[in-house]
């Protein structure tokens, strides 16, 4: 018998700071559970068994049975999907660390593409930050050594080191011939969750991933913003890998108070799930989401709720396409398997696995390239029967090509206060009661 412990949209990445950085966390009461498989391939098992006499007894180096047997093991999972992991005690011990939100390293988010490691966002006030790291840049090398083929795993433990010791990253970026070189130096990661803003009577928020307390740090900085007499509201989820499911759930509810947030659905019947909105006092003034291809798992979860419901226009690019759920089960010996066992779904019963949800407004940039990484593009990832692919209702081209220093001057930004200066003329009250629940997601 094991512990089982369920998490949901479970978004796993390497933080490059102390350790992986694993999101939609751990979720759901543990429950004991048998699996025994009757129909173990005993064929497949003498050709694994004859395999492994084979190269410990004649390959170049003397490798010990445990350890091919753990790469073994590590292989057969990883060849499952993009998400599913078996961590050895070491690998879980750093897991759990870099869940408390404090990390030592330079703060980017990365995943494999085509073997090598591509960031994925990179955290605000961070080394990599400052350097001018960016989304989609490719590393090459870590402090000389390739990263070809180099497993997550590796790739933090020639990352992480004592602060302000020096880090050399080799990135290959769309649109430059010549490799670029950042040396950066190590830091302890401080992450400011919640970054607030006023653009005259409009209220800004940026949440930078859903963890522990997310929801009341929401809800305080609501309080705070409604004190100043905001009349709509930005909530920015660009970039946010995603986080733990209940904190989605409870981040959902400040806006809804009726339906479903997300139901969840697997190939066992006891992973299937209807997480419903409490009837409770809601947010009830217009609001804007933002979103974009880093926008994945638990974020797609509150995107999607919103969206559905009609609470939201949601204005960006495409979101990541995360949108399958986890179990983290504990194991013999400290070892834990991180398996895909079902997927989630909408209000209104699509999936985003794979292909993302799509913004009511679309941005495109100025000779836009289609270099992102998302969720189609990750070695043997899930699709799903139920996925759509809708298109947005109004496409804008942001003919900008610099960046802004002031987050007030971007593009998105101003197409956003454009927007909800639009629903508050609609709102009675100068939108003190705009939302009504104007409709029923099934």
């Amino acid at each position: 018998m094991f512990r089982k412990f369920k998490i949901i949209g479970l978004f796993i990445f390497i933080f490059l700071t102390l350790s992986i950085f694993l999101y939609l966390g751990f979720d759901v009461a543990s429950k004991a559970t048998t699996n025994q498989n009757n129909n173990i391939p005993q064929k497949q098992i003498k050709m694994f068994s004859e395999v492994l006499n084979i190269v410990h007894s004649k390959y170049v180096d003397k490798v010990p049975n445990s350890k091919l047997i753990i790469d073994a093991i590590k292989g057969m999972v990883s060849s499952l999907d993009p998400h599913s992991e078996f961590l050895t005690p070491k690998e879980f011990k750093n897991m759990q660390v870099s869940m408390k939100g404090k990390f030592g390293g330079i703060g980017i988010v990365i995943d494999k593409k085509d073997d090598f490691l591509t960031i994925l966002s990179v955290l605000p006030h961070t080394p990599a930050k400052k350097a001018g790291l960016k989304p989609n840049d490719v590393i090459l090398k870590i402090n000389n050594v390739s990263t070809y083929r180099m497993s997550l795993e590796k790739s933090v433990q020639l990352v992480r080191g004592k602060p302000n010791t020096f880090i050399k990253l080799t990135i290959a970026r769309k649109g430059i011939a010549k490799p670029l070189v950042f040396n950066l130096k190590r830091a302890i990661i401080h992450i400011k969750n919640i970054d607030t803003k006023l653009f005259g009577n409009i209220g800004y928020i940026r949440i930078v991933q859903f963890r522990d307390h997310t929801s009341h740090e929401l809800q305080k900085a609501l309080t705070q913003l409604e004190k100043k007499h905001i009349e709509g509201l930005i909530l920015d989820l660009r970039d946010n890998p995603g986080g733990l499911l209940s904190e989605a759930s409870k981040v959902s509810n400040i806006f809804i108070n009726k339906g479903i947030i997300v139901s969840i659905k697997g190939r066992n019947k006891d992973n299937d799930q209807i997480i419903y909105a409490k009837n409770k006092p809601v947010f009830k003034k217009p609001v804007v989401v933002l979103i974009n291809s880093g926008t994945a798992s638990a974020a797609e979860i509150v995107t999607g709720c919103l969206k559905d419901h009609d609470r939201a226009v949601v204005i960006g690019q495409r979101s990541f396409g995360k949108g399958n759920v986890q179990d983290v089960i504990p194991l013999k010996g400290g070892y834990t398997l991180i398996l895909t066992v079902a997927k989630y779904y909408t209000p209104n019963g699509f999936s985003i696995q794979a292909e993302g949800i799509v913004p009511n407004i679309e941005i495109k940039k100025k000779n836009q390239d289609d270099f992102v990484l998302r969720e189609s593009e990750l070695l043997h990832h899930l699709t799903s029967k139920k996925a759509m692919l809708q298109k947005p209702q109004e496409v804008l081209i942001d003919k900008n090509t610099k960046e802004h220093k002031q987050l007030k001057n971007e593009f998105i930004i101003k197409q956003a206060i454009k927007v909800l200066e639009q629903e508050i003329k609609k709102c009675p009250n100068s939108a003190k009661v705009c939302y009504v629940y104007p409709k029923q997601a099934n």
